[in-house]
């Protein structure tokens, strides 16, 4: 190691100062070489940051000395007069001393108050300027059932898992993240990018194999296709162009026919189908038309709605073999009220691939309030209630059970009335799921849901009452608007 110290400088440097920051390097990684330049960094000098030291020249008539050694010989210098600012941390390599190969790299500083020297442990600075080579015969290797006759049909991929594997013929030197970019092009020298396979410190030294899957290969179409790579590696230099292999590819399956599902006794007949939600207290009956190419032993799975949302359906149980017919739960039908869902089947293949039908659209209709029952307030006498009636826990509201009911759905129930300052609210029920006891025997039954009578005592008398409910059949997700229940409104007077 060559020294700044002259002769009289005969203690050893302390290795006691921080690591140098070598700007433009490449982030560390497993198995890759050390303080690695990106390509093209070493044409201009290389900058050298550094952390300001203890004990620094803390006046201008004083000066530290920050020397730069690059394979142990100093290449850069300056006299830093304090107090030493971090903008002046900084010496350069220059660009001509940037040789491809691993360079050691330290600095020193010669503090303002003794001549003994301070360093930083030497660090390495590598420098790959080569790409890698290629093998002189670098075409991908294909199987043997494509080349020859440079066939690749849909069959190959059926009987193959999907896919076909390239072997790619070793090159000089690999290493841990090199990056090979293959290419799958309609014309020779069309390089029309297929995809990237990133080697690893653990993968670098393996054979590396081309996995294409025949989505990839049908989506580019058929025809004449040339496949080539080249490498580039982690600093970023390329390798050449490989030769490109010629393809021809015929990898379109046959088609398989699978039309829209249809729901008996819906109207319409295109893609989208309309129910009555009261046509269908039952259920619903779904049924896969004869068109449909089914293979025996195929599964076939009905799937009623999007994966996931209130009231979707999945089932694979036909109502009696053979026949195509699948029964939907007359839950799965009132989660939609008002909405429109899609409606498909799937064949899981021998592969155990599963194949969508096209998708049917089903707009379930709304359900007219006066098909839903009226809440109703115990205390009345001529539809009015009386406040002097009202026991001191509330006035009792209950609601008999309605058509399409069940515990998929929420329930809100308001009581509007006129105080001093104008119409006043009160929540009966905030909106809440529908338990199974009310599903049997409607809500309020059991005397819990009523209008406070402090409220009720705070409202102008006489004068008007109403109650509003509302229902979520979608587990709370959509709601009518606040100015439009969905169930009968409850017309009351408020009398003392």
């Amino acid at each position: 190691m060559s020294s700044s110290r002259d002769a009289k400088h005969v203690d050893e440097p302390k290795a006691d100062l921080a690591p140098p920051d070598i700007i433009g390097v490449l982030d560390p990684v497993p198995g890759g070489e050390e303080n690695l330049l990106r390509k093209d960094a070493w044409l201009v000098p290389l900058r050298i940051e550094f952390e300001l030291w203890s004990d620094s020249a803390p006046e201008s008539d004083k000066a530290d000395t920050l020397q730069l050694f690059w394979k142990g010989e100093k290449i850069d210098e300056k006299v830093l007069p304090g107090p030493v600012q971090a903008a002046d941390l900084w010496l350069n390599v220059p660009s001509l001393k940037l040789e491809e190969g691993v360079h050691a790299l330290h600095y020193e500083v010669i503090p303002w108050n003794t001549p003994t020297p301070r360093e930083c442990v030497p660090v390495n600075v590598t420098i790959d300027k080569t790409p890698p080579i290629l093998a002189a015969d670098n075409k991908l290797v294909f199987p043997s059932e494509v080349l020859p006759p440079n066939k690749l049909t849909a069959h190959y991929l059926e009987l193959n898992g999907d896919e076909v594997k390239a072997d790619l013929p070793g090159y000089t030197t690999p290493r841990p993240w090199d990056r090979i970019t293959w290419y799958w092009g309609s014309s020779p020298g069309d390089l029309n990018r297929g995809g990237i396979i990133e080697l690893d410190d653990n993968n670098y030294a393996d054979p590396v194999v081309l996995t294409v899957p025949s989505q990839f290969i049908q989506d580019r179409g058929n025809g004449l296709r040339y496949v080539s790579y080249r490498v580039q590696d982690r600093a970023g230099n390329w390798s050449q162009y490989s030769l490109a292999v010629e393809l021809d590819v015929d990898a379109t399956p046959i088609p398989r026919v699978l039309p829209w599902p249809r729901v008996e006794n819906a109207s319409g007949t295109g893609e989208q189908q309309t129910l009555g939600p009261l046509n269908f207290l039952s259920g619903a009956v779904v049924e896969i038309p004869d068109t449909a190419v089914i293979y025996p032993g195929e599964k076939v799975w009905v799937q009623w709605s999007d994966p996931g949302s209130v009231g979707e359906y999945r089932t694979d149980r036909e109502i009696s073999a053979g026949s195509r017919r699948y029964q939907i739960p007359m839950s799965s039908i009132a989660a939609y009220i008002g909405k429109t869902l899609p409606l498909s089947y799937s064949v899981i293949d021998h592969k155990d691939d599963e194949l969508p039908s096209v998708k049917r659209r089903l707009n379930i209709q709304t359900v007219s309030s006066s098909e839903f029952p009226i809440v109703q307030c115990q205390g009345l006498s001529g539809g009015d209630l009386s406040l002097r009636n009202v026991p001191e826990t509330g006035a009792v509201l209950t609601l008999a059970k309605w058509v399409l009911m069940t515990t998929d759905q929420w329930i809100m129930i308001n009581m509007t009335g006129t105080g001093a300052s104008g119409a006043v609210e009160f929540s009966a029920v905030r909106r809440r799921q529908v338990t199974e006891q009310e599903v049997s025997y409607g809500v309020g039954q059991r005397g819990d849901v009523t209008v406070s009578r402090t409220f009720l005592s705070s409202l102008r008398r006489p004068g008007p009452l109403t109650g509003k409910v509302y229902v979520s059949f979608d587990g709370g997700v959509t709601w009518p608007p606040l100015a439009v229940p969905n169930f009968p409104i409850l017309n009351l007077r408020l009398v003392d």
